[in-house]
C-alpha cells in the first residue's frame, strides 16, 4: 500500500487581518523613503541654510559638495534601497533588517553623542526612532511569519 501526496491548488480569501498585516510589513519601508527622501533633498537643494540650522558652517565650496554628498547622497541611497524593498517580495525582509540597522546605528550614536558631547540636544529624536524600532520588529515579525506561511503552502 502506499500514500501519495496531493498537491491542491487553494484559493485563500485574504481576510482584513491578513490585509492589514500586508499593510503593517510595509509601514516602516514607506516611512522610511519618505523621511530619508527628505532629508536628502534638504540637503541636496540647499545645504548651506540647513547646515547652518543645525549648527554647521562651511568655510569653502568642497566643505558644501562633502555636505551633499554626506547628507543627501547616502540618506537617498538608502531611500531609494527602502523604496526598491517595499515593491519586492523577494527584497522585502532584507530591506526591513537594512532599515533596522540603521535606525539602531543611528539611536547608538546619538546616544554616545548625548555623553561625548554633554548635550541632550536632539533627544526628541529618539522618541520617532523608538517608534520606527517598533514598527521595524511588527513587521520583520509579519513579514516572516508571512513567508514562512507562503513557503508551507507551495510544499
Amino acid at each position: 500500500m502506499s500514500t501519495a501526496t496531493q498537491a491542491y491548488s487553494v484559493s485563500i480569501d485574504p481576510g482584513p487581518s491578513s490585509r492589514l498585516a500586508a499593510v503593517f510589513r510595509r509601514v516602516p519601508l514607506v516611512m522610511f523613503t519618505g523621511i530619508f527622501t527628505m532629508i536628502s533633498l534638504r540637503y541636496l537643494v540647499n545645504p548651506v541654510h540647513y547646515a547652518a540650522v543645525a549648527g554647521i558652517s562651511f568655510t569653502s565650496p568642497g566643505g558644501v559638495i562633502v555636505a551633499r554628498v554626506g547628507f543627501a547622497a547616502f540618506p537617498l541611497s538608502l531611500a531609494i534601497l527602502a523604496l526598491l524593498s517595499l515593491f519586492s517580495s523577494r527584497w522585502r525582509l532584507g530591506g526591513l533588517y537594512m532599515l533596522l540597522t540603521v535606525d539602531c546605528v543611528v539611536m547608538a550614536v546619538r546616544i554616545l553623542a548625548f555623553q561625548l558631547e554633554h548635550s541632550t540636544a536632539t533627544a526628541r529624536l529618539l522618541i520617532p526612532e523608538t517608534v520606527l524600532l517598533i514598527l521595524l520588529v511588527v513587521a520583520i515579525r509579519l513579514e516572516s511569519a508571512w513567508l514562512k506561511r507562503n513557503a508551507t503552502a507551495r510544499v
